[in-house]
């Protein structure tokens, strides 16, 4: 006569701890994988801004802001041009860089800002900057002047009191990360990128003021974090 087998299974006990483990390793591959794509986010990133500096158009830099004084109200443009910035209000110094090199300059969205002789181009056009920042509250401009803004968590462009004619379809740059960023205008067209990625372009009217600030928008709409590594080319 066979002998009777008791099914065996899993216990209520034992159901709850497989689940557990599994949750656990799949919150461990989320964030492996977060940390993947936000690596290669940044190569992207780092990539761009390096072509940027070796394009054609840096001939025509009104301004290349690297912040790397670390000290003092003077932030030096490093150009041809040598339109050497100001800055207004306290200046905060980081040793906090994309790079890990250097310094970066620290808005507080309230009382400084940079005045530059800086000029963009009626024609064309390229405004570049590393921004981090987790404060998305108001217009948060980044680099611009009466005639051109270039602003916002969400990332806009645009100009003559035309502040929104274009606006990225990225997500929203307040992580607290460092991101590129760079708009670009040329014979009529406005195209936004971040991380070297083109996220929209849009057609624009000729900006009628080409002298821009860094970290605030005609002294006001102040910016509020940290900036670094800006380009401002006009021709």
């Amino acid at each position: 006569m066979w002998a009777k087998h008791k099914q065996s299974g899993f216990t209520i006990v034992e159901l709850l701890i497989v689940i557990v483990v599994i949750a656990i390793l799949a919150s461990i591959t989320v964030v492996a994988y977060t940390g993947i794509q936000d690596r290669a986010r940044f190569s992207g990133a780092q990539a761009f801004a390096a072509q940027i500096a070796r394009s054609a158009d840096m001939n025509f830099a009104t301004a290349i802001y690297k912040f790397d004084e670390c000290s003092g109200t003077t932030v030096r443009d490093t150009s041809e041009k040598m339109n050497n910035g100001t800055i207004v209000g306290t200046a905060t110094w980081s040793n906090d860089t994309p790079t890990g090199q250097g310094c970066s300059l620290s808005f507080d969205g309230t009382t400084n800002h940079v005045n530059t002789a800086a000029t963009i181009g009626e024609d064309f056009y390229i405004k570049s900057a590393w921004i981090k920042t987790t404060s998305c509250g108001g217009s948060n401009n980044f680099i611009s002047g009466g005639g051109s803004a270039f602003y916002g968590c969400n990332l806009r462009s645009g100009h003559n009191g035309a502040w929104t004619t274009l606006s990225s379809s990225a997500p929203s740059l307040g992580d607290g990360k460092w991101h590129h960023v760079m708009s670009k205008y040329e014979n009529g067209t406005l195209t936004l990128y971040v991380d070297g990625k083109n996220t929209g372009s849009a057609s624009a009217n000729v900006p009628n003021n080409l002298t821009n600030q860094l970290g605030a928008l005609s002294s006001g709409n102040r910016y509020t974090g940290l900036m670094d590594d800006v380009i401002i080319i006009g021709r």
